[in-house]
């Protein structure tokens, strides 16, 4: 590790912070404790060896809702840097404002979401009704303001810890012991995050390589390639500066040649072969010289 390495990780709670997501929502299935019981006393067994699990509205109200959530953890993870145990994830300085900003438009959209499905709640139970026939039960449905008490969206900010930040009354020895402790986890810390980034560089474009070598102008439909082969690596340049922790130079150069590759369209790269073959060679290039930056 070379000395400005060392200090960026060691400087590194100036440069980033640590952001974490809470998505909650209102789970349909419940156990059925009648029917459990029930279907223990024909079978002559222990109630506790099984379960009756049934969904109390259709599946299919909650599709919004979930495919939401998960769109939005899923731009959250792209936006960010695994970090710690707990769920939290890191970023730079520098890609925070855009971070917060997709955040506020993704927090509204699902309060939105929410609000339409609270509105349409007394709709469901109707439909539940219906299709339950004999297993529903009042008791298994809440009023919507109860309802809104399941739902829950919430994204956090804090500094990245540092030893010199550790204060407590202890000995000298014991005070510097934890220091340590915290100088060495925030440096294994530091260091699996970028390999992260790393391999989503090397992912992209060893991608673009593979597929432009496979692809056959005389039988496209032998090994194809979409218009993501492109745009994958395009997504990726416009987080790689909030996720550069370490702010260095060499990930800046390979950006530079990533944009390069980026400067043609999918559909030029299928209908000549000049600019497929020279792409595929940079692509390649990239690669080999990505290497000595991924253990």
């Amino acid at each position: 590790m070379t000395a400005t390495t060392q200090n960026s990780i060691q400087n590194i709670s100036d440069r980033a912070m640590l952001v974490g997501l809470t998505i909650r929502q209102f789970n349909p299935v419940k156990t059925d404790k009648v029917i459990t019981a029930e279907v223990a006393q024909q079978h002559g067994s222990e109630v506790t060896m099984g379960r009756y699990a049934k969904s109390v509205i259709a599946k299919s109200a909650c599709d919004t809702l979930r495919k939401l959530a998960a769109s939005i953890r899923q731009e959250h993870y792209r936006r960010t840097l695994p970090w710690s145990e707990d769920g939290a994830r890191i970023l730079t300085s520098t890609g925070y404002q855009q971070y917060s900003d997709w955040m506020r438009d993704a927090h509204a959209q699902w309060d939105s979401a929410v609000s339409d499905f609270l509105a349409d709640w007394d709709s469901f139970v109707r439909d539940a009704r219906i299709k339950l026939n004999g297993l529903f039960r009042d008791s298994d449905y809440p009023s919507a303001s109860a309802l809104a008490n399941k739902f829950e969206f919430r994204w956090t900010v804090r500094p990245v810890p540092v030893a010199d930040d550790f204060r407590v009354t202890m000995s000298a020895t014991e005070v510097s012991a934890i220091r340590n402790d915290i100088s060495a986890g925030l440096q294994s810390a530091v260091q699996d995050a970028m390999k992260d980034v790393w391999g989503r560089m090397r992912d992209v474009v060893a991608a673009m390589a593979a597929r432009l070598r496979a692809y056959d102008p005389n039988n496209p439909s032998a090994a194809p390639f979409r218009d993501t082969l492109v745009s994958n690596i395009s997504d990726l340049l416009d987080v790689l500066p909030s996720l550069n922790l370490t702010s260095n130079p060499a990930m800046d150069r390979f950006m530079a040649d990533m944009r390069e590759l980026v400067r043609v369209d999918a559909q030029t790269l299928r209908d000549n072969a000049w600019t497929r073959e020279d792409t595929a060679v940079r692509a390649e290039a990239i690669i080999n010289q990505m290497s000595q930056f991924i253990s």
